[in-house]
């Protein structure tokens, strides 16, 4: 009994998660320096983009489903864009350099 309840418990946790969320940077209304505003993602966004048109960056969470670039361009009305989706923490700033990567990991 108590094997079947550690089971299901750790089925639960694999499917569901822990109920953290994803964190992205987030800069919605652009920014043509870098985006250091770090948020929370909602359980549904599993995604974060970045999403650059000319010298404005757009940052921001959302569903790796709406990552195309026709949900995109009704969502963000910009001329010519590119855009990436990416799923760990904070994928979405900007390259670091091997020195801060160094930095970063021992703090």
């Amino acid at each position: 009994m108590r094997s079947s309840v550690v089971f299901c418990l750790g089925v639960s946790f694999a499917m569901f998660g822990f109920g953290l969320s994803l964190q992205c940077y987030s800069c919605p209304d652009g920014s043509s320096s870098g985006c250091d505003v770090k948020h929370d993602c909602r359980q549904a966004e599993d995604s974060c983009l970045k999403l650059t048109s000319g010298e404005q960056t757009y940052t921001g969470c959302l569903r790796y489903t709406d990552c195309d670039f026709m949900t995109l361009a009704v969502r963000y009305s910009v001329p010519d864009f590119e855009f990436s989706c990416c799923q760990s923490k904070l994928c979405n700033g900007q390259e670091k350099s091997a020195f801060q990567k160094f930095k970063d990991f021992f703090g």
